[in-house]
């Protein structure tokens, strides 16, 4: 199967290298960082083994993040066009799972028969992902596992570790779970906490499989355990409240205030958005991945106005009617793309010039038909 990749930019690559890791140790403390702390010491309270945290550098091997983890070639091909490459062999860590491999390793080799050991790896990652306010290119995550014999691996502990995760990190929150193949576990499931009775993804989790200790030299005769990880930023947005993932990140002392703890998120007066949607001929077959990261580049230090962008409606040219071909100037091998474009800044209220400056932009650097012939959905034709 042919791979896709989206190399970087050295430009993007340092950029992405400077951007803050909030689950590591600042001044003053950020809200991802105590969401770790709280996890971990949770964890202890409840009869856990205190955790032994992995780092992982932000440039690693694709075939940790990959291969390794027993990805065959069709899901690592699939996830190769959602990384970010450096290189044919490098890319900027697309998980915290594969940070979990030397601890576990170094576990195997100590632990003694009936003890069990807590590998924790926090950190930031990087995806090619899609803008609205669930997520973001730079998620941070935290994988939990727990190594033991291999009785340890059954569905009562499994449960009983997500569920101890789960009522640390939003008190008294309902949850669900479905079953969700992950080639590094065995019995894999999904859970969701219940936000307004709507389902919130917010980990995976599993026994580890045997196969995985096999490929890392670790006897499933003797060793077994329980591989759990959690999108933390949502975990905070749930515990806080918290409206839009941008905010954790926001600039603004008012919302930078709010991150530094975990107590309830405070409403800050809410800008009133802009929504438009804007029709165009483009190039097939772009997806909303890549849509997103042209769009973030185009829109440069407005970057953070973007709240949500979504794919409408796409439609070759041989079905579309002769208004609209003439209108776009589209010709035969392009497509119709309608796409909403969702605009709000936490910090002010953007005035219509500046949020019609930015469409426009966004209109005449994807545009692929006739100048001038892109349009916005409602305008006089």
């Amino acid at each position: 199967m042919p791979v896709t990749k989206h190399y970087l930019s050295h430009e993007a690559i340092h950029k992405a290298l400077r951007v803050a890791d909030l689950t590591e140790a600042c001044d003053p403390v950020h809200a991802v960082r105590l969401m770790v702390k709280d996890l971990l010491a949770g964890l202890v309270r409840l009869g856990w083994p205190l955790a032994q945290v992995q780092k992982q550098p932000r440039i690693v091997p694709a075939h940790e993040c990959h291969e390794l983890l027993g990805y065959d070639v069709h899901a690592a091909a699939a996830m190769h066009a959602q990384t970010c490459w450096i290189d044919d062999h490098l890319i900027l860590r697309t998980q915290t799972t594969s940070a979990i491999i030397a601890g576990l390793q170094a576990a195997a080799s100590r632990r003694l028969a009936g003890e069990a050991v807590v590998v924790a790896a926090p950190g930031i990652t990087f995806r090619r992902d899609v803008r609205d306010r669930w997520h973001c290119a730079e998620p941070h995550q935290m994988d939990i596992w727990v190594l033991g014999d291999p009785d340890l691996s059954n569905r009562r502990d499994l449960l009983r570790l997500v569920g101890d995760v789960l009522g640390i990190a939003v008190p008294g929150r309902a949850w669900v779970h479905v079953d969700s193949v992950h080639p590094y576990t065995e019995g894999g499931i999904q859970a969701c906490l219940l936000n307004r009775q709507k389902p919130v993804a917010v980990l995976q989790a599993g026994c580890i499989a045997r196969t995985l200790l096999q490929r890392l030299d670790i006897d499933p005769a003797v060793h077994g355990g329980l591989a759990l990880s959690v999108g933390l930023d949502r975990l905070v947005m749930l515990r806080k409240g918290v409206p839009d993932i941008r905010l954790l990140r926001d600039a603004h002392p008012r919302v930078q205030a709010q991150m530094a703890h975990l107590k309830p998120w405070q409403p800050i007066s809410r800008q009133v958005p802009i929504s438009r949607d804007l029709s165009m001929a483009v190039e097939p077959g772009l997806n909303p991945e890549t849509l997103t990261e042209q769009i973030l580049q185009i829109a440069d230090y407005r970057a953070n106005w973007i709240e949500e962008l979504s794919v409408k409606g796409r439609w070759p040219f041989d079905e579309l009617p002769s208004p609209i071909i003439e209108r776009l100037g589209i010709v035969r091998g392009q497509e119709n793309l309608v796409l909403r474009v969702v605009l709000r800044d936490h910090a002010q209220t953007l005035t219509a010039p500046q949020a019609e400056g930015l469409y426009g932009d966004i209109q005449a650097a994807l545009h692929r038909g006739a100048p001038g012939g892109s349009y916005r959905i409602g305008e006089r034709l």
